[in-house]
């Protein structure tokens, strides 16, 4: 399957890719973490120049900020509908855990011939957590087995984020593998990552991380953004006239 992804959860990319394969047929990846409009229009026209056309488009529904997971879901759904094709959504920091997960296994089959629950007993916990700005980080906790969601997700200061592992059936000690952008920004509070170049949920491993899900009989969601607090921009309240 040729898939069509794009994030901007963290630092926006866009990737093209033949899960048959595993192979990244065209992508993009922004410097910038904040720049996502500026950055996701010229990014599709370059990926989708290609010859090869998407049969499926996937974005990554967050956590993340308001705008900018609003900019990459909005771009997804117009490039559904222009092509005709459907769109889905997967959580992002999925992409990151999915991605560890095929390393581990060390092996080169394609994603659609992987199952997401392919006999794996239980892993370890991987902590994954990313930037949530505001001095907070977004994190959750996934099994390294077969990449499934255990707990989360959460935003909270780092200094609690322990506390809240803890609230739900998780020690912060038992977290051996820790990966995403939050332990590179707050290593003092939360550890160091496992693997530094995992670090933002790229378009390309949502894309194979999509691939694996369907080929273990899953769903991926609608394409609603997850968002966990509310946006800084809040709506002009209306005032009552005094004028009578």
């Amino acid at each position: 399957m040729i898939i069509l992804a794009i994030d901007t959860s963290q630092s926006a990319s866009v990737a093209l890719v033949d899960t048959d394969t595993g192979s990244v047929i065209a992508a993009a990846q922004a410097d910038d973490q904040r720049r996502h409009v500026e950055f996701i229009g010229p990014a599709l026209a370059e990926v989708l120049a290609s010859d090869v056309r998407p049969e499926l488009v996937v974005v990554g529904i967050g956590p993340g900020p308001f705008t900018g997971l609003r900019v990459g879901i909005a771009a997804g759904i117009a490039v559904g509908q222009a092509r005709g094709i459907p769109v889905r959504g997967l959580l992002s920091q999925h992409a990151i855990a999915a991605e560890f997960v095929r390393r581990a296994e060390g092996s080169t089959a394609p994603a659609s011939e992987v199952s997401a629950t392919a006999g794996n007993e239980s892993g370890r916990p991987v902590l994954i957590a990313s930037d949530a700005r505001r001095k907070e980080v977004y994190f959750s906790v996934y099994d390294s087995a077969d990449a499934t969601l255990s707990a989360g997700p959460f935003v909270a200061k780092p200094a609690e984020v322990a506390s809240v592992l803890a609230a739900n059936g998780f020690r912060f000690e038992n977290t051996e593998e820790k990966l995403g952008r939050g332990f590179l920004l707050y290593p003092d509070i939360l550890g160091t990552s496992s693997a530094e170049s995992i670090t933002d949920p790229r378009a390309e491993y949502l894309a194979l991380a999509a691939a694996r899900e369907i080929a273990g009989g899953g769903e991926l969601s609608e394409p609603i953004p997850e968002y966990l607090r509310e946006p800084d921009a809040k709506a002009t309240p209306v005032r009552e006239s005094s004028l009578r």
